[in-house]
Formats: structure tokens, sequence, C-alpha cells
């Protein structure tokens, strides 16, 4: 292989090179916008169209579906926090909660929400690193569950650690003892990117293990 050919396949895999760092920049924005616009576009054509019904046509200005809609979540954390609108809130939630294959999918969401929406931040707080005696392999997880006293299952001792998968909105739910958990000190948002992307994120704190 000729100098030349050297440098134009040198040539080429930095163009590649350069083409791959601006897909890893701009995706993420990218899917983030949509997600975002896809979110507000709900917002403006649901919520913007029960307000064009009240208001007359030449007063409606566009966006104010979207922060009706964001007043409207808001009203409705307010009003959860009142004892009759819960009541009929637990009402809808029960009636939900008979329907066959429809209570299956209600209550894995609703289980899924409340966990990601608690006010308890130490929820969200025991990263660990699962060690199995025998195995000289380490898996990163969060404790779930520590209490199975309302399960048909779980030993004294036993907690129940969620395994996310890289890359793949999915994972394993295992049952393990206690000793077998090495808990780290680091932040749920920083424990989670780093396992969701393989463990190539980049850190912006240093963690350190708690003894």
């Amino acid at each position: 292989m000729t100098n030349v050919d050297n440098e134009e396949q040198s040539t080429v895999q930095r163009l590649v090179r350069l083409f791959l760092k601006g897909l890893a920049t701009i995706i993420p924005i990218a899917l983030t916008l949509l997600i975002v616009l896809w979110l507000a576009g709900l917002a403006e054509n649901g919520v913007g169209y029960l307000i064009k019904l009240v208001l007359p046509d030449n007063w409606y200005i566009r966006g104010m579906g979207l922060f009706g809609g964001i007043a409207l979540v808001m009203a409705i954390g307010l009003l959860s926090q009142v004892w009759l609108f819960r009541k009929l809130i637990d009402l809808g939630e029960g009636v939900l909660d008979r329907m066959p294959v429809v209570k299956s999918v209600f209550r894995a969401t609703k289980d899924f929400v409340d966990y990601f929406s608690s006010d308890d931040g130490n929820r969200f707080g025991q990263a660990v690193m699962v060690r199995h005696p025998d195995l000289k392999i380490g898996i990163m997880g969060f404790v779930t569950r520590e209490d199975f006293s309302e399960l048909p299952f779980g030993e004294e001792g036993e907690v129940a650690v969620y395994l996310p998968l890289s890359y793949q909105v999915a994972g394993y739910t295992i049952f393990v003892p206690r000793e077998w958990l090495e808990p780290i000190d680091m932040p749920f948002e920083e424990s989670i990117r780093l396992i969701l992307t393989a463990a190539m994120s980049r850190r912006t704190t240093k963690p350190t293990r708690v003894k």
C-alpha cells in the first residue's frame, strides 16, 4: 500500500470519527427536544382545544394550551392533597384495578410513576455493587425493596436489587442477601447514567466506597 493510499485511508477514518462524534453530540439533544416538543404538542392541541371552546377565537394565542396544560397538572397535584379529591381518585383507581388486563398495566404503570415521583429522596440514593461470594465479578444496581412483609416471599436479611441493562429500557430484579451488597457513594443520576451507557459515561464526581 502506497503512502497516498495510507493518507487517503487516514483521511477517511478521521472523517468517519468526526461524523460519529457529531452524531454523539446531536442525537441526545435531538431526542430530548423531540420528546419535549411532542409533550408540548399534546398539551397545546388537547388543552388548547378546551380553551378555544371557552374563549372567543380572536382571544386565543398560540401557547395558551401549553401553559394551560402545565397549570392543569400543577392544579391536579395540589388537589391530590385534598381529602375529598383524593377519595375520588382512589375510587377511579379502584375501578381500573378491578378490570381484567387493564389492572395489570395500571398497577405496573402506577408503581413505576410512584417510585420516580416519590418525595423520599433516599429512595434513589442506594446504588450498590452486587458481589457473589464465589464469583469475582460485580454487577451495579439499585436497592428497590427491603421489606417483604406485604409479599408472599422474601427472607429475613434479603433485599431486592434492580439491575438495569445498558442502552435498553429494561433490566432484571434479583433477590439477594444483604451481605452481598457493597454500597456505592454515587448520586442516582450519575449511577443510572453510568449503567445505561455501559460505564462509558464521563463522571462529574468521583464515587467513593461506603465503609
